[in-house]
């Protein structure tokens, strides 16, 4: 028989491409755009396997719906595919991802072949050697703390605004931007303005990141 996936992505491109590829690849493929239509295929479709992205729009996210499909499907297998390298940068650790569920950047996948083959993988539980490669890139670099200051300042948010919301002094906050301009050999008597150079570091490694 052949395998079953479901594809749960926002962005219709993507979704379009990951699709195809699982398709030449020998799959029978549903997509679904967000948590609800996730939900409503894998009940309907009974899946090998279900590969995920973090953002899914208003509503719930793909870490949400992850947990929520664990508990509900057991035997399904659990694919995390996202922009980031490190979940840390999304306020996140491989933690709060489900126990069996396998995260990877969709940076580090370069051809249909590769995908194929980390599918193969998680549904055959040899994922988490393909997740254990992958950690790389700047922001793997930082400490939560500092990730944690980064993010909120990428959200637009000022010093004191930071400070605020992490309970500690602007001084604490500033120590810990000025920490991550370093880590990223940003010089403050060069030419960039080192906070917004390091959100452009940011946001090229983990995208915009949504307000609460």
């Amino acid at each position: 028989m052949r395998r079953r996936a479901v594809v749960v992505e926002d962005e219709p491109m993507v979704a379009a491409l990951t699709a195809s590829a699982l398709e030449a690849g020998g799959f029978d493929v549903r997509v679904a755009h967000n948590a609800l239509e996730a939900r409503r295929a894998v009940n309907a479709f009974d899946p090998d396997i279900a590969i995920l992205d973090v953002g899914l729009g208003a509503g719930p996210s793909g870490v949400d719906l992850a947990h929520i499909l664990s508990r509900r499907h057991p035997g399904l297998s659990l694919l995390v595919l996202t922009k980031v390298t490190d979940l840390r940068a999304l306020g996140m650790s491989p933690a709060d991802l489900p126990e069996s569920c396998v995260h990877i950047p969709k940076s580090t996948i370069i051809s249909t072949e590769q995908l194929l083959e980390i599918v193969d993988d998680v549904l055959g539980d040899r994922g988490l050697a393909h997740e254990q490669q992958t950690a790389s890139g700047p922001l793997t670099t930082l400490s939560r703390s500092q990730l944690d200051v980064l993010r909120r300042a990428a959200q637009g948010y000022s010093t004191p605004e930071i400070a605020r919301q992490r309970n500690c002094t602007t001084s604490a906050v500033e120590k810990l931007l000025g920490s991550v301009y370093l880590d990223f050999g940003i010089s403050a008597g060069g030419p960039l303005v080192p906070r917004s150079e390091a959100i452009r570091v940011y946001i090229t490694h983990a995208g915009i990141p949504d307000r609460p």
